[in-house]
């Protein structure tokens, strides 16, 4: 299979994103290396620990949920792996506090969309602690 430029250039993205995010968990290594259960049962330990450790990081968990994240590689690789990963980030998202979720999310081209404006996801946290 040939990549175009324009798809090169995305997959290159995607790649750097979980780098970046994701080298102390090494969920990049698990998620590209191998479709294998025993690295797929890591990634979804590291996920879990991620999701105890910090609550409300909403910011990773909207770009693994957005088109450019997770549904992509779904989409590109049709591992089951990646959908079983998907259905537990959809779940730990969930579980997050409303004021948290539904700032942002990613184009297909992995550029951020601003859902809300600063001052009212401001205002939305702030509730959050003032209760």
């Amino acid at each position: 299979m040939s990549l175009n430029n324009q798809e090169l250039h995305k997959e290159l993205e995607l790649k750097d994103f979980f780098q970046k995010a994701y080298k102390k968990e090494r969920y990049l290594e698990i998620c590209y290396r191998t479709r294998d259960r025993q690295d797929h049962q890591s990634f979804l330990k590291a996920l879990n620990k991620k999701s105890r450790d910090n609550t409300f990081n909403y910011y990773e968990y909207e770009f693994l949920r957005s088109a450019f994240g997770f549904p992509l590689l779904i989409k590109k690789y049709g591992y089951s792996c990646f959908e079983k990963v998907y259905q537990q980030v959809e779940k730990q998202y969930q579980d997050m506090p409303e004021a948290f979720k539904g700032h942002l999310t990613f184009d297909e081209d992995g550029k951020q969309v601003s859902l809300r404006t600063p001052m009212k996801i401001k205002q939305m946290v702030d509730r959050f602690y003032e209760s």
